[in-house]
Parts: structure tokens; C-alpha cells; sequence
């Protein structure tokens, strides 16, 4: 077959021969239709694709799976490139290429060939996630570290583009980590264990307090407050981060830090001993279970074909979630919780809170809810004996008697005098003024984004909002609304949903209006 560039060259010089207007004398130019290559034909079909489509008709194919197929036709192609122009669209929820149409097999190579070359474009995601599954099966680049590194710089260039692939390539990113012995530390930005940690801080808190509880019928030790502030802070951290009630952006921790904190870890550890009395459960399995393995299905939601059964192996990805391969099955040991915040954790957190404030005095109270009777008791004896601890720990305080001030100034000034020679004198200058504190500054309503302002104004409308990706949005609410109101001003309730608090309603919807 005559190659296609002196085909096109001869019908110019054809048209050139014949005094065509594109080249005539006068250079008078004029629109011309353009050639295309035959390769670039829409009835065109290359013969590779030609031969991909052919392999899914064989004989053999009929027994395999759709990730087979697709690894075998991904493997054929690794080295095809194409240049089509293709403007349409492909959508598909397993995308392969026996989902697509010819046009779309064309568009989709000629867009994976500007990839390759560094040129990273917006398509159609469903593009991209074949691009992935080709990574993820070693077609495109050699298995292990060299995989690993294009899939994750694909994804970090087009995740710029559009985020969709997000939710996807994190945890594919670790499965990646395990199922190729990678170094672990390559799985560590990926690893969603903020939440399994925090929990294992409250799960040592919790069986500290056991350990010190005194034997059955004997009376319980009073708490130390103070002895360790460090673990304390971060107890109440954990605490903070796991609750729906968030008791260190309130008004109250603004101005009693100290209690808050010594409170919050009493009460814990009274909570503690009374779970493990009076439950089935400890206090901190109920809340967010116990950490177990279960079934791990490896690159879920991906299209991947391992070829063959994975070597028996261990990866300890993190103090908190190992991957355990057995026969060729895999399974994750972690805490399977879903990571949520505790609505009941949040309800103990806030009736501390309320209760606190009571007992102190504070000029913000909260409104009173139904709290079971065992958690205010304990919680009332556990600020009793924080109150009688401060107490005794106070400082000591000093009488100075203001009459005799006076004279015991002049008496000191004429001391002063006398030992004073004159080069002293003369050197002496007086004492500046003290300069006045810097007035602090207050945050404004008018801080508030439009997605921030239109989430209030929902609230306050009695909409429900979208619960996806609230948390984000709730704190950075809070906290810009801290200064106005002193407190927290979005909670979320049982079910994980963000609720204005009703103490607060009026406050922000004057605050928006004006």
C-alpha cells in the first residue's frame, strides 16, 4: 500500500499542475477543504484495535474474566498510539474497552498518548480510570516502585483538573503498597488513621483508669489532678477530635482551660470504671468497637487481574492496620468504625460542658437537656472534687498592710539618697512611661464565605444540608463565629447531621441580617 504522505503530495502537486486557486501566480488565497489522513478517517480502524477486538471473540476468552480480558487486550495495546480527533464523551461505572465505541477506542489512545508525553488534559473520567487500571496491572509501566510513582503523579496533576479521582487512588495507593512489598513508608500520606489513633489514645486512657481502680468495695481513689498535663491534653485532643461536641472551641475552654481539661479526664476515667462495672462493653468499644480483621478486597472498585495467587505475607502498615494475605485472600486488622465522630461521645462532652458551667458561674450557660441521671451524677462529683483540689492548691496569698506603704517608701528613698554619690545623681533619668497594650482585635460576620454564609442561612431555613465533607465546613463555621458568640455555634446531632444550636439561632440570624 503506497505510503499515505506521497498520496497526499501527489493530488497537490495534481492541483498545483492544474493552476488551482490555492496556488495560483496571484497568491490570491481562498478556503480549501482540508485532507486528512486516511488514519484519521471516522470509518478508519487500525489494525491493532482491529486485532484487540478479535481477542475478545477467540475461543479462549469466552472463559475469562472481564479483568482478564481487559489485562490481555491492555497488554496488546501497551505501545499503541493513535492520532484521532475525538470532541465526544465516555461514561461508563467499570469502563473497559470492550465499553467503548471505536471512536471512543481511538479518542481515548490518541488522549493516553499525550499522557505519556507529559501533556496531562481534562477528559472524560471514565478515561482516566482506565488509564489507573493499566497502571494497576503493570501495563504502561514495570510493576512495583515505577507503577507506583505514575499513578500517583497522574493522579496529583489531574486531581488539579478534577477531583473525582480522589476517593479512588488513596486507598489503591496503599493496597498498591502492600501488594508489592513496597516500603511502607510510601502508604503513610494515604493511610486514613487519624480517627484510629485517637481512638487508641482513649482506649490507653481508659484501661489506665482500670488499673488504678481500687479492689471491689473499697473506696475510690481521688483523681490526680495536675500530676500529668501533658497526657491530659492529649486526652482531651482525642476526645475533642472523636466527639460531635467540640468543648475546646467553646467559650468555656477559652477561659478555664484547666478545668475543662481536668474535668474532661476525670470524668472519662469515672465513666471508664463504670463501664466496666455495670457493661457488657468497656467505654471505649462501645463507642467505636474493637479493632478486628475482616475480608480486604484489593483495588476495590478497580478492574485488576492479579494472574495468580499472592504469596502468604504480613505488611504492617501502621501501628493501627495491618495487611494479613493467606491463601492467596487478603484481610485488613483495623478498626472498621467508619471514622465517624461519636454523637454519644459528643453528648457526654457536652453535658461536662453545661454542668461546669453551672458550677463556676459562667456567664453562658447552656440549655438543658435530657442527660441520663448516672452521667450528671458523675460528672457533678467529678467538678466537686476538681473544685475542692483547686482549693487547696491555691496559691497563698500574701496581706500587705497599704497604710504602712508610704512610710516605707520614704524610708527607702532617704537610704537611697545617702549611699547615692553625685556622678549618680546626675545620671539618673527618669523612668519612661509604660506603654498601653495593643486593643485586640475582633473577628467580623463579613469573614464568612459565600458557601459559609448560604450553609447558615440553610440552618437557620431548617434545611437539611448535604452531609458529605461537613465536618470541614462546621469548624471553620465555629470558629469564625467564636467571637460573637463565645461558644460553638453548628453541632452535629445522632445521626451525624450538622444542626444549628438553638441557643444561638437568633444571634446568628441578627448577626446575618444586619
Amino acid at each position: 500500500m503506497p505510503d499515505v504522505d506521497a498520496i497526499i503530495e501527489q493530488i497537490l502537486a495534481a492541483s498545483r499542475s492544474k493552476g488551482g486557486r490555492a496556488f495560483a501566480s496571484a497568491r490570491t488565497y481562498a478556503d480549501e477543504p482540508i485532507l486528512l489522513r486516511g488514519s484519521q478517517l471516522a470509518s478508519y480502524l487500525p489494525e491493532p484495535i482491529r486485532q484487540m477486538r478479535a481477542l475478545a471473540r477467540c475461543g479462549e476468552a469466552r472463559t475469562w474474566s472481564d479483568a482478564r480480558l481487559f489485562v490481555e487486550q491492555a497488554r496488546l495495546m501497551a505501545d499503541y498510539v493513535d492520532d484521532f480527533p475525538f470532541d465526544g464523551e465516555f461514561s461508563s461505572y467499570f469502563p473497559t474497552y470492550e465499553s467503548m465505541t471505536n471512536p471512543q477506542l481511538r479518542g481515548y489512545f490518541t488522549w493516553r498518548a499525550r499522557v505519556r508525553r507529559g501533556r496531562v488534559e481534562r477528559t472524560s473520567p471514565s478515561f482516566a480510570f482506565v488509564y489507573l487500571y493499566e497502571l494497576v496491572n503493570g501495563v504502561g509501566a514495570a510493576p512495583g516502585m515505577e507503577a507506583f510513582r505514575s499513578i500517583e503523579s497522574f493522579w496529583q496533576e489531574y486531581r488539579s483538573l478534577d477531583p473525582v479521582l480522589d476517593r479512588y487512588v488513596r486507598p489503591w495507593l496503599v493496597d498498591y503498597v502492600a501488594f508489592h512489598d513496597l516500603p511502607v513508608e510510601l502508604a503513610a500520606p494515604y493511610l486514613n488513621t487519624a480517627h484510629d489513633r485517637a481512638v487508641g489514645v482513649l482506649r490507653r486512657a481508659e484501661q489506665r483508669a482500670l488499673d488504678a481502680s481500687p479492689p471491689k468495695g473499697r473506696r475510690r481513689p481521688p483523681h490526680a489532678f495536675g500530676t500529668d498535663p501533658a497526657g491530659d491534653e492529649e486526652l482531651l485532643g482525642a476526645l475533642d477530635a472523636l466527639s460531635t461536641h467540640h468543648i475546646r472551641e467553646g467559650r468555656l475552654n477559652r477561659d478555664e482551660p484547666d478545668a475543662v481539661r481536668s474535668v474532661c479526664c476525670a470524668v472519662f476515667a469515672d465513666l471508664a470504671r463504670h463501664y466496666a462495672s455495670h457493661r457488657a462493653q468497656g467505654l471505649t468499644e462501645s463507642l467505636f468497637g474493637t479493632r478486628h480483621a475482616m475480608p480486604h478486597l484489593m483495588f476495590a472498585s478497580a478492574v485488576f487481574y492479579p494472574g495468580g495467587r499472592h504469596r502468604d505475607c504480613v505488611v504492617e502498615l501502621d501501628e493501627t492496620c495491618r495487611y494479613v494475605c493467606q491463601n492467596g485472600i487478603w484481610s485488613c486488622d483495623s478498626l472498621h468504625d467508619g471514622g465517624a465522630r461519636s454523637a454519644r461521645l459528643g453528648q457526654v462532652l457536652r453535658a461536662v460542658d453545661r454542668q461546669l458551667r453551672i458550677a463556676l458561674g459562667h456567664p453562658s450557660p447552656l440549655k438543658e437537656r435530657a442527660d441520663p441521671k448516672y452521667l450528671v451524677k458523675i460528672i457533678d462529683r467529678a467538678i466537686g472534687d476538681y473544685l475542692a483540689w483547686r482549693v487547696a492548691h491555691a496559691p497563698r496569698r500574701i496581706e500587705i498592710d497599704l497604710a504602712k506603704l508610704a512610710d516605707i517608701r520614704a524610708s527607702a528613698a532617704e537610704t537611697r539618697e545617702a549611699l547615692l554619690v553625685d556622678e549618680e545623681r546626675e545620671e539618673e533619668t527618669p523612668a519612661p512611661e509604660p506603654a498601653a497594650p495593643p486593643q485586640g482585635k475582633t473577628d467580623d460576620i463579613h469573614a464568612l464565605t459565600a458557601d459559609e454564609l448560604a450553609f447558615l442561612r440553610g440552618l437557620l431555613d431548617g434545611r437539611t444540608p448535604d452531609v458529605t465533607g461537613a465536618d470541614l465546613l462546621v469548624d471553620t463555621v465555629n470558629g469564625k463565629l467564636y467571637d460573637l458568640l463565645g461558644d460553638t455555634a453548628v453541632e452535629f446531632d445522632a445521626q451525624g447531621v450538622p444542626r444549628l444550636v438553638e441557643d444561638y439561632a437568633e444571634d446568628v440570624r441578627a448577626a446575618l441580617d444586619g
